[in-house]
């Protein structure tokens, strides 16, 4: 950005020959995304230390690999590495795996890593990281006991989370206000405080799914066009985590639910009852439902089993319509 109304376009890697060009518009949608984060002194070099898309196209499997944030990205590719023969250790700062996740769900797949032979450790800090010619060396200090473990592996992969692409579009000189952590700052029709500049996607760092950036560029759309949309409740937007069992959830978790002041009702079915889920051979897991007492009105679903990530749309559709337990 040049100022609200322009922008300077150069030329590209790709095309070097394009020519340098100004471009104005009454109204814009910055969609910059995100890019992993890394530990502070911590260089992701694509070799050693590597991120997701780093994980996304390596031609080999690593013997042995340190997964640093369990995290849905954590937990995805520890997975699929483990499954194609990698020895995997999560590290987890916080006291459980898959710390958005209801409590129960994260203790299920927790008992399900570890018998499939994961290594996993919560409550525990990355303290150093040093690259050597043909490993990593990470010591790490859990924080509940101050007990300090060196572990060495092939590779690191860094899943702690992500940071916004706002640095290289001059935002500032087009007047758009960032938040402390560099995200934009967008209201419920994705303007940002400049009224002809919106923002989806995970630079406005929401929840940050791909589905959440479509639904925030069909409001930005339609706002922009004076066309009635509805703003998003990003505490209702369904997330999914898969590794095996697969991981699926909205709303509140039955903790969020009490925070707020529900009177919480909980419901849990396992899987273990369900004949289809013995027919996969994927007897493991629940569904539960979390509503309030009073009501019965859907506050979240958390779900981990078979094919959970497909139970997800008819529970959504349920609570937008404001069906209850019930219905």
């Amino acid at each position: 950005f040049t100022d609200p109304h322009t922008l300077k376009i150069t030329p590209s890697e790709i095309n070097p020959e394009a020519p340098e060009q100004s471009v104005t518009g009454a109204n814009f949608i910055v969609a910059t995304g995100a890019r992993a984060r890394s530990l502070p002194g911590v260089e992701l070099d694509g070799q050693r230390i590597i991120q997701y898309r780093d994980a996304l196209v390596m031609t080999d499997v690593p013997k042995r690999l340190l997964v640093v944030g369990s995290g849905a990205i954590g937990m995805e590719f520890s997975y699929v590495y483990h499954a194609y023969g990698a020895e995997v250790t999560i590290i987890e700062m916080l006291d459980q795996i898959l710390p958005l996740e209801d409590a129960e769900v994260a203790a299920e797949v927790h008992k399900a890593f570890t018998k499939k032979g994961l290594k996993i450790l919560t409550s525990t800090r990355t303290e150093k990281v040093e690259v050597g010619e043909s490993s990593v060396t990470v010591t790490v200090k859990n924080l509940k006991t101050d007990a300090v473990e060196t572990l060495t592996a092939d590779k690191v992969l860094m899943a702690i989370g992500v940071q916004p692409n706002t640095d290289g579009v001059a935002l500032d000189a087009a007047g758009v206000n960032l938040d402390k952590r560099g995200f934009i700052d967008v209201d419920e029709h994705m303007r940002t405080n400049v009224p002809n500049i919106y923002a989806i996607g995970d630079c406005t760092g929401k929840m940050m799914l791909a589905h959440t950036a479509e639904a925030q560029g069909v409001v930005a759309a339609e706002t922009i066009a004076g066309a009635e949309t509805h703003p998003i409740n990003y505490d209702m937007i369904p997330r999914a985590t898969y590794c095996q069992p697969q991981i699926a959830s909205f709303g509140y978790t039955e903790q969020q639910a009490k925070d707020k002041g529900y009177d919480v009702k909980v419901s849990k079915f396992p899987f273990a009852a369900n004949g289809k889920a013995w027919g996969l051979g994927e007897g493991v897991g629940f569904v539960k439902i979390v509503a309030d007492a009073r009501y019965n009105e859907l506050l979240g679903a958390h779900m981990i089993g078979p094919d959970v990530t497909e139970l997800l749309p008819e529970l959504t559709l349920a609570q937008a319509y404001d069906l209850t337990a019930e219905d």
